[in-house]
């Protein structure tokens, strides 16, 4: 057995000791740790093999992470629809990571048609678990009117301001600067 062989399955056993709950927890637990572990090792075939097993039993983060598999072209063909069908899955379990990237997709109009609309509602439903991304990019989405010509009513700047000044409290990085464009 190899030495990385040899080191994971200590951690895997180490792990299993580690984990209190039901036995289904544990089996996800352990099955994401190997998932990861062989994701980082460039097996991305076998990464999808694993967290195909975990989402089929409502693991929300092994769905985000095979829809950044294709996202990014990790192992398969760079596919943005399928990508956001993970996302889809992941933020309708009401996973605030998936409905953050589901919201980014509407925005960008990548693998959907662009709709600020719709990214607005996710990245609401993102922002209102506590995602500092999802809140930056709600502000940002209420200052600019939803991306329109328009200018913002003072509800939405104040709404915005809100978000931001949420996303501002957990450091989010561009925070501070929108709250000091703000009128």
């Amino acid at each position: 057995m190899s030495y990385i062989q040899n080191s994971f399955c200590s951690l895997a056993i180490i792990f299993c000791f580690c984990v209190s709950g039901s036995v289904h927890a544990e089996n996800t637990g352990v099955g994401a740790l190997k998932a990861y572990a062989v994701f980082k090792m460039g097996d991305y075939e076998k990464a999808y093999e694993l967290w195909k097993e975990l989402a089929d039993e409502g693991n929300t983060t092994a769905m985000n992470n095979i829809g950044n598999l294709y996202e990014n072209g990790l192992g398969f063909p760079r596919d943005m629809q399928i990508a956001v069908q993970w996302y889809r899955l992941s933020a309708e379990a009401g996973d605030r990571l998936g409905q953050l990237h589901l919201g980014t997709a509407y925005e960008q109009g990548a693998g959907v048609p662009r709709d600020n609309q719709q990214a607005a509602d996710w990245f609401r439903k993102s922002a209102e678990q506590g995602d500092p991304d999802a809140q930056f990019n709600l502000g940002v989405m209420l200052i600019t009117n939803y991306g329109t010509e328009l200018p913002a009513s003072a509800k939405m700047l104040e709404d915005a301001r809100q978000w931001l000044e949420k996303a501002r409290l957990q450091n989010h990085p561009e925070a501070r600067i929108f709250l000091q464009m703000l009128p």
